[in-house]
């Protein structure tokens, strides 16, 4: 990092494979085959997949898009790699001189100036600048968990800004690993498939997740994000077992299950399936429910306002909840795909005018009362040094039965009932019934990867093909209701891969095992 460089040479002597766009960055431009030049601007996700939006503020990025690829140079394909990495930086980092958690800087004010709210070249691209950016792209990867720990709410010492929580290991659908027929409940009219019962696993996968968390920051975490908001009254057990505290969903499953009360803004208790009139936390989670349309302002509405307008409007929504008795309190809870809201802010460049306009009117709602932003754990627990007293998990409504199903319809049909996805699930479910008829040993430790070449480091890989294959994203590919940026394929590829080395890595490790013909047959009806 002191010299903003990358050794290319050890990089490739090492063979290391991290990502492919990496490699076109650290390799000479004039020494590109065909496949770099897929990459480049042949396959459907290419060094051009960025928003409409962010590629109109650089008009020479744009302006290479349009050209003939047939009349491309190499300064031109040179620079198409440049402006693929340029275009994800945030405009903090084009617009001057940023220092990170380290000590380090990133300045890139050398190569890319801003004119008239547009962002152009200062200089010839050279390989060098192309090494140069990669190092400046891992100097702010690196500091991303070190800014976390630094803002991190401390329950305890009542300090910190924010909560970090975490998701199910490999992002699975938990009530469907749980039991695949809780979708009956809420998708009575699909066929489904044979019955994936393994409560094990999604408990595997909350296990992997909280042991990961606790190694990167030092503690375990009290709040969960069940991939895709997906929830269900079995795995609240899961949960509660684990010591998280609360999760959360959509507003949609609150108004389908079963309490006295249905307003989004109130967290509410789901206790485990055995314990009755519980008064104690350990076998409850708080769930909270998002508040859609605030939530979806900030995705899809806000994009096309004026930065304070779109602030005022939020402002203007939340206070319109305010209870008239003042000794009562509501909890809105604003919950969206953050990676996805602010490449589309046309008004306002990367939402950065929202945002600051945002938290500038809550810091003054603050201090009048009117609104107090908490943390989840400081809803629970509560902050003195802020005002807020604790709300014990076991003093709220409660809910009993709580509805299956996803923030995505209020059920799991973007997974489980098409043809395509019920067949991945048949597939999944034979080879996990071989680890299971096999007794394959489970990892003594969840994260810790045996010695190389032991039995025991290729029984580990088998048990992680199969937690990997059990993601929810394969899935979400197979059947007619999502369609990948080129086609299905890689999909389906990627999660036929993993059980195939399920067998694979049996093999390795001794077990008199064959690969099923199944395997090697497309899940996909259209090739």
């Amino acid at each position: 990092m002191r010299k903003n460089r990358v050794d290319a040479k050890r990089y490739f002597e090492d063979r290391v494979k991290i990502d492919p766009w990496i490699d076109l960055m650290l390799k000479d431009t004039k020494n590109f085959t065909d496949d770099d030049l897929a990459y480049v601007y042949k396959n459907p996700w290419n060094c051009f997949s960025v928003s409409e939006v962010v590629m109109d503020r650089f008009p020479e990025y744009k302006e290479l898009k349009s050209k003939d690829p047939k009349t491309y140079t190499i300064e031109d394909i040179r620079k198409i790699k440049f402006f693929f990495y340029l275009a994800n930086f945030d405009p903090d980092f084009l617009n001057g001189s940023v220092t990170l958690p380290n000590g380090t800087k990133v300045d890139l004010t050398d190569i890319v100036e801003k004119r008239n709210g547009r962002y152009y070249l200062k200089k010839e691209i050279t390989e060098e600048d192309c090494n140069r950016i990669v190092a400046e792209t891992y100097k702010i990867l690196s500091s991303i968990v070190p800014v976390h720990k630094k803002l991190m709410y401390d329950p305890v010492k009542k300090t910190g800004q924010i909560e970090v929580i975490t998701t199910p290991f490999y992002h699975p659908i938990l009530p469907l690993i749980f039991d695949s027929d809780i979708a009956k409940v809420c998708q009575p009219q699909d066929k489904l498939p044979t019955r994936f019962n393994y409560p094990e696993d999604a408990d595997a996968q909350v296990k992997k997740s909280i042991d990961y968390y606790e190694k990167i920051f030092g503690r375990k975490p009290l709040g969960m994000w069940p991939a895709e908001g997906s929830v269900s009254e079995q795995v609240i057990s899961i949960f509660a077992k684990n010591k998280i505290k609360w999760i959360a969903t959509d507003e949609k499953i609150l108004y389908r299950s079963n309490s006295s009360v249905k307003e989004f803004y109130y967290p509410y208790r789901v206790d485990e399936d055995t314990i009755k009139g519980n008064k104690n936390e350990n076998g409850s989670v708080l769930i909270v429910f998002r508040d859609t349309k605030l939530s979806d302002a900030i995705g899809f509405t806000y994009q096309n306002y004026d930065p304070e307008t779109a602030a005022d409007d939020f402002i203007k929504y939340v206070l319109s909840f305010a209870p008239e008795d003042p000794n009562e309190e509501r909890l809105i809870s604003v919950i969206l795909d953050g990676e996805n809201a602010w490449e589309w802010y046309r008004k306002d460049e990367d939402g950065k005018g929202f945002l600051n306009a945002l938290y500038r009117k809550l810091s003054k709602l603050y201090k009048s009362g009117q609104i107090v932003t908490v943390t989840m754990s400081e809803w629970i627990y509560g902050n003195p040094k802020r005002g807020v007293r604790p709300h014990p998990i076991t003093q709220h409504y409660e809910i009993e039965p709580l509805y299956p199903g996803s923030w995505i319809n209020a059920n799991f049909d973007t997974w489980i009932g098409e043809d395509e996805e019920n067949l991945a699930w048949e597939y999944l479910l034979k080879v996990r019934n071989d680890l299971k008829r096999l007794n394959v040993p489970k990892p003594l430790e969840l994260n810790k990867v045996p010695k190389y070449g032991t039995k025991e480091f290729y029984e580990f890989k088998a048990w992680e093909s199969i937690y990997s294959a059990e993601g929810s994203d394969w899935f979400w590919w197979y059947g007619g209701d999502q369609t990948g940026l080129g086609g299905d394929e890689p999909f389906d590829l990627g999660f036929r891969t993993h059980l195939i080395n399920v067998y694979k890595f049996l093999q390795k490790a001794g077990y008199k095992v064959e690969i099923p013909d199944f395997l090697f047959k497309s899940i996909l009806k259209k090739q």
